[in-house]
């Protein structure tokens, strides 16, 4: 990135509490950007821009902090040099070599994917709940990627120093995302649906920033057949953060319900993958027949937008 927020950036972001443009307050860096409309300018930290409600934003860092110190505890994240630009293809820390695995999988299955569908068009891209950003990383030397999480911390969106972005990252939430109507051609949730409640406003708030030929992509987030197997999962959360040390935090994880796929009219949803494996998939099936817990599918769907 730049000193400065170039005007194409610029152009994309909007007031997250009144939706109106922003202006660079000053024109320079972290400085801040401004909304007349609300006469409040939004900090800018290490480039990146932090577009949430002011008022929440000391819940916010609360929550940012409890959550690495559980990631770090699960070996989820490091500060050991080089961990993060590795990504997702070595775990240098050997702790979830296989999970990284299955990240990787999914990864090129995007990456076949955009093209097939998109050709060689350079897209404008959302990567939505970008944690660190490293799929921002990749997907930045085809495309025009915006990284947005609520973590801006050295374990969140400032992972990667500024000289290291080729992307723009923001400080923003999934419910409220803070960027124009039909902006974008794709929307990326990563393994990030799952932590906000409300996901019928995140297909809203998708649907708004999407361009008419978009499409939304949810991947690697764990989905439940029905309202029971995601009960049983909100007890097994609250178990395991207490357990861990953090039962706060098991008000930010969210079962999805596999029928937010099948009931919108906003978006046509397509399985391009029903679970890690056809085996997995069969298993699960046949327990659910038996009338056994089956735990959560890990699909990948694409919804095609609806205007």
């Amino acid at each position: 990135m730049t000193d400065t927020l170039s005007d194409k950036w610029l152009s994309y972001l909007q007031c997250p509490l009144c939706s109106q443009s922003l202006e660079q307050a000053g024109g320079e860096k972290d400085t801040g950007l401004y909304c007349s409309t609300c006469v409040q300018t939004y900090p800018v930290v290490s480039d990146i821009p932090c577009l949430i409600d002011p008022k929440t934003v000391d819940v916010q860092a609360i929550f940012c902090k409890q959550y690495d110190a559980l990631r770090k505890k699960e070996g989820w994240v490091s500060d050991q040099p080089g961990y993060y630009e590795a990504l997702p293809y070595q775990d240098l820390t050997g702790h979830h070599t296989q999970e990284w695995t299955v990240r990787v999988r999914s990864l090129e299955w995007l990456l076949k994917w955009l093209t097939d569908t998109f050709g060689e068009n350079r897209l404008s891209i959302l990567d939505a709940g970008a944690g660190v950003g490293w799929l921002s990383q990749i997907l930045a030397n085809s495309y025009d990627v915006i990284a947005m999480d609520v973590n801006i911390g050295s374990h969140g969106l400032n992972a990667f120093q500024p000289l290291q972005r080729p992307y723009l990252a923001i400080q923003g939430l999934m419910d409220r995302i803070p960027l124009a109507n039909d902006a974008l051609d794709v929307v990326v949730a990563n393994a990030s649906l799952q932590y906000t409640a409300a996901h019928h406003h995140v297909l809203q708030e998708a649907h708004r920033i999407l361009r008419p030929h978009g499409c939304f992509v949810v991947m690697d987030s764990p989905v439940y057949p029905n309202k029971h197997s995601v009960d049983q999962a909100h007890q097994r959360t609250r178990a395991y953060y207490d357990k861990m040390g953090w039962p706060d935090l098991a008000a930010r994880y969210f079962g999805i319900m596999s029928d937010l796929f099948s009931h919108d009219e906003q978006f046509t949803f397509h399985y391009y993958r029903r679970d890690l494996s056809t085996r997995d998939h069969l298993v699960k099936k046949v327990r659910s027949w038996l009338g056994k817990s089956t735990g959560a599918r890990f699909p990948i769907i694409v919804g095609r937008v609806v205007k």
